[in-house]
């Protein structure tokens, strides 16, 4: 039986993760609902101190606030966690300092609605996406390191404008509470057999500076290859 107009729930929601990103919010979310109309959004604001939380509620989104900094994968998480519980069946999630248009939005929701994968990932083109050299390496190189572990074929395994499908979501058991969830996520729905694919998105120029600490995050990514090879020792990488 299909529900009443006023209490059915849309079937795709946002989630925006955010640490001060007061000078890049409100656009992002006007481009948004330009792009998306109607589309629930949910922005995590991970202890800001600044006026991430004001501006988001200000720009018509719906804020959840951790009360400290927890990390990007920490927000990521309980964003899931808060609109899978809903009822939604699918979650596009986007960073907050404007990297990501959310005028590409559509080709997720095309090939989510064609398809239907547990996992769509943006593919930034590194080679032509406007980042540091140092950071082009970077994700080069983790993104060969993330396929020989898991035997995905991807392009670009960094990119954080992905869709995830509750299905896969109800199946996975992520822990990681900054940066390498993402790495995490694809390592284990590599595990799980599910289907990822990936679409053409184009990176701009971020607003605000990367919150990213390459040391620790790298090692950090460097403990989930790990942590996936000790737990499927028998399996070649």
């Amino acid at each position: 039986m299909s529900q009443p107009a006023e209490t059915r729930v849309s079937a795709l929601a946002v989630l925006i993760p955010a640490y001060h990103a007061e000078r890049s919010l409100p656009a992002l979310l006007g481009e948004l609902r330009a792009a998306l109309p109607g589309a629930p959004v949910l922005v995590l604001d991970d202890g800001s101190r600044d006026g991430t939380a004001a501006c988001a509620a200000a720009a018509g989104a719906e804020v959840f606030s951790h009360l400290r900094n927890q990390g990007k994968g920490a927000a990521l998480r309980r964003g899931w966690d808060l609109l899978f519980k809903r009822g939604h069946a699918a979650v596009l999630c986007l960073d907050a300092d404007g990297q990501h248009d959310p005028a590409e939005a559509g080709r997720f929701v095309e090939l989510w609605e064609r398809e239907q994968p547990d996992l769509i990932v943006g593919d930034r083109g590194l080679a032509a996406a406007p980042m540091a050299w140092d950071r082009r390496l970077s994700n080069r190189l983790s993104t060969g390191l993330l396929n020989r572990a898991s035997g995905l074929e991807l392009r670009d395994s960094q990119c954080g404008f992905r869709l995830l499908g509750r299905g896969l979501w109800q199946r996975l058991r992520l822990t990681g509470r900054a940066f390498d969830l993402e790495s995490q996520l694809l390592l284990q729905a590599a595990r799980l057999g599910a289907t990822v694919r990936q679409v053409p998105v184009r990176q701009r120029p971020a607003v605000v500076p990367s919150h990213i600490r390459r040391l620790p995050d790298s090692l950090r990514f460097l403990g989930r290859l790990l942590e996936a090879r000790l737990a499927h020792p028998g399996e070649d990488a």
